[in-house]
């Protein structure tokens, strides 16, 4: 049944539909910041570069790429934040949650019946499930369009992990979750063992794809050239960590007397970490692992006797990047150690300015914990496109991403400790563990987003 006639461009595309079909419109849905969901921007560039015309929906909030906002193919839809009250009874707050909810089925079937051209697709992005599910479900059965759904995690499992793996909230929302996901034209996964598990034990309809986060192009290996232009790591927040004023040197680098640019001999490890500040990331673990290294540094560098200005583990400078509830509390955390050879920075980095970091750095480090066991960091598909080695926090999808051509992986804060020192000081051997990582990372980035996106979803005509 569809409300309106449909709309359709006239750009021929082979992306989502046959091949002698025109260009299409298709709704990408994200119950969330558009700005900070790049998956889905990602869709909606790789949709609109095909020649689709993308009605984008979400809410207004961090500055979306450069690409999203120039693209005539994308019309950004923004929801209407309802505005939180600060403080109030328990039993308010759970009002408030009824009425938020009841709120964004009004506003998103608003959109979707009498605001946006009728969509041919409706890509949604879960989790969240509750209300999304549910009105793209009923949103593709009014208008006839076809519902795809990217997986990115189980809501209930995000749920479970404040209220409890028990609590009768979360056993509805896991019911919700399977009643609304469990049909659908296509199911995209994150990784090949969610894929498994909703075929297996969620008995899915539909057309069941894995489709792995990739970086896009842009996101690459940095040379030390430019790496030393103002315009890019040394104009970030990481200039909080850095003690140069000479423009002829930075935090990484410096100009030689024929002017050209190299690393420093005697720079920091430059190590970046994102986050979005969530219960199912421990950064205590990551500020535990800095103290572990930072005694066995200054006990070490203390321990040498000649004046050879080499040091025998290099200083750390360490970036956290990111938005979320706990920063405040981890801030704290850090203001309190006391710290010789690691200094920590905390950041909020754009869309620019975030691949130039990653690009730049030497290690990231991941600490991001599955609530399912079977979904993946985004930060960690960033870090390896940049051509970064990576250390994650095992968990068991993981061996999906990190691998030990690109990587490590880690169980405690002593362990990452001793990775974090056992590459510091293989920065610049030839022949060493980090140069090695550093060509896995670089073979990682040899397919990215684009080139994985068309490839799969040829599988979806």
């Amino acid at each position: 049944m569809s409300m309106r006639k449909k709309n359709s461009g006239n750009s021929k595309s082979k992306l989502l539909i046959p091949a002698k079909t025109q260009s299409r419109r298709v709704a990408v849905l994200v119950l969330g910041d558009i700005g900070q969901s790049p998956r889905m921007q990602y869709h909606a560039l790789s949709l609109a570069q095909a020649g689709h015309f993308v009605d984008f929906i979400g809410y207004d909030g961090a500055k979306p790429m450069n690409q999203v906002l120039s693209s005539p193919n994308i019309k950004l839809r923004h929801i209407r934040a309802l505005p939180r009250p600060t403080s109030a009874p328990r039993a308010a707050f759970y009002l408030y949650a009824l009425f938020k909810v009841l709120y964004q089925i009004v506003m998103l079937l608003w959109l979707f019946l009498f605001v946006i051209p009728t969509p041919n697709y409706i890509i949604v992005q879960n989790p969240p499930a509750i209300p999304t599910l549910a009105v793209a479900r009923a949103s593709a059965f009014m208008t006839g369009a076809k519902l795809i759904i990217d997986w990115h995690n189980y809501g209930y499992t995000i749920l479970a992990m404040s209220l409890g793996d028990g609590h009768p909230i979360v056993s509805v929302a896991k019911w919700i979750e399977l009643l609304f996901g469990a049909k659908a034209y296509a199911h995209l996964c994150v990784t090949s063992a969610m894929a498994a598990d909703l075929r297996d034990n969620w008995k899915i309809g539909g057309k069941i794809v894995v489709l792995h986060d990739k970086a896009p192009k842009h996101f690459r290996r940095l040379t030390a050239s430019e790496m030393h232009k103002p315009a890019n790591v040394n104009t970030t927040d990481i200039s909080n960590i850095s003690n140069s004023g000479n423009n002829e040197e930075s935090l990484l680098t410096y100009r030689k007397a024929d002017g050209t640019v190299d690393m420093r001999k005697k720079r920091p490890m430059l190590i970046v970490s994102t986050t979005s500040w969530t219960a199912d990331e421990d950064f205590s673990v990551l500020l535990k692992a800095l103290v572990l290294y930072d005694t066995v540094a200054t006990q070490i560098n203390n321990s040498i006797e000649d004046n050879s200005n080499r040091e025998a583990l290099p200083s750390l400078a360490v970036l956290i990047t990111g938005k979320g509830p706990l920063r405040a509390y981890y801030e704290e955390e850090i203001s309190r150690l006391q710290l010789c050879t690691v200094r920590i920075a905390t950041a909020w980095l754009s869309a620019e300015d975030y691949p130039l970091v990653l690009g730049s750095a030497d290690l990231g480090v991941s600490l991001h914990t599955s609530s399912s066991g079977l979904d993946l960091p985004m930060k960690v598909v960033d870090m390896l496109g940049c051509g970064t080695p990576v250390c994650a926090y095992e968990f068991p999808c993981i061996g999906e991403l990190v691998t030990a051509d690109n990587g490590m992986v880690f169980c405690s804060a002593a362990e990452l400790a001793q990775q974090i020192q056992d590459l510091a000081g293989q920065l610049d051997s030839r022949g060493s563990a980090y140069q090695r990582l550093l060509q896995g990372a670089a073979a990682f980035r040899q397919i990215d987003w684009n080139t994985n996106y068309k490839c799969v979803l040829e599988l979806l005509r």
